[in-house]
């Protein structure tokens, strides 16, 4: 069989937030000019015409249905005879690596790749120049490679791309759950964080005057935050030490909630550094450090 030519990049969830930001800030430095954009509601006879346009198809919708979603697509590529590279971006990536190996096997097209990464860094702070901007990066966790499409130049190339653009690097240093076990003792500790501010408006009001820009990505990405607290697997463990730090505490002031996430942190990491930071478990620490 012969591979049809295609140049087009397609992003499910183009008129999302993160899609927007692939759109608007991120293709575009990296030389992508023929962008596509549907919605998880597009009809599929729209949506398939757009499909056998695009060479790489990704899937910028929210983490709730994510894995579903991710392999609904894949099933509708699986008549695709030009190469077509799927990336699945999502935040907690086991289960959609799991659940869309396990598609791509039964679909069995030849032509038809994935790549299972994690964007660290997204359209809130972004542009940032402090120090914790340093833990933007791509986190390359698998990929799963049809016979016809092979993925290591491919994604040499892009990671290459994304290093002379912006100066972020991709790593694959770490499988699907390797990923979500570490990201759950730093990115989602920090959510600990952001859903006791959700739920206690004393706590809210503390962190909107001391950490005001980390008050304002929280409130912005609530539902992505609930999300990962519920769909990650690691996340009840995670909860558990930070509720049992927080007991340990007043509960009543700021210091207090930097006093409880300190001491999380250090039951969960064992005091050394997160080897997946983010930008904002990086401030909470900073700021918790200077209390000592």
């Amino acid at each position: 069989m012969k591979s049809e030519e295609k140049e087009s990049t397609l992003v499910i969830g183009g008129r999302g937030e993160f899609g927007q930001f692939l759109h608007l800030d991120i293709l575009p430095m990296l030389g992508v000019d023929n962008v596509l954009t549907i919605e998880r509601e597009t009809p599929s006879d729209e949506s398939f015409a757009e499909l056998q346009r695009a060479r790489h198809v990704v899937l910028a919708t929210p983490l709730a249905g994510y894995a579903e979603l991710a392999c609904e697509l894949v099933y509708r590529c699986r008549d695709l005879r030009g190469l077509t590279t799927i990336w699945l971006i999502p935040s907690v990536q086991a289960g959609v690596w799991r659940a869309v190996t396990a598609t791509l096997e039964i679909v069995a097209n030849p032509f038809l790749s994935a790549v299972f990464v994690h964007p660290m860094y997204g359209p809130n702070g972004f542009r940032a120049t402090e120090p914790e901007a340093r833990t933007f990066q791509n986190i390359l966790t698998a990929t799963g490679e049809g016979r016809e499409h092979p993925l290591v130049e491919e994604v040499a190339n892009i990671s290459e791309a994304f290093r002379s653009a912006f100066n972020i690097t991709t790593t694959d240093a770490f499988n699907p759950e390797q990923h979500d076990r570490i990201t759950a003792y730093s990115q989602g500790l920090s959510y600990c964080v952001a859903r006791l501010m959700f739920e206690q408006s004393e706590v809210d009001t503390v962190l909107r005057e001391n950490m005001p820009d980390l008050y304002h990505s929280f409130h912005a990405n609530h539902d992505l935050i609930l999300d990962f607290l519920r769909i990650n697997a690691y996340m009840p463990q995670v909860i558990a030490a930070f509720a049992e730090a927080r007991r340990q505490t007043p509960e009543s002031t700021y210091e207090d909630v930097l006093r409880a996430f300190a001491h999380a942190d250090k039951a969960l990491n064992r005091g050394e550094d997160s080897p997946i930071p983010t930008k904002w478990y990086e401030k909470l620490r900073a700021s918790a450090s200077v209390m000592k």
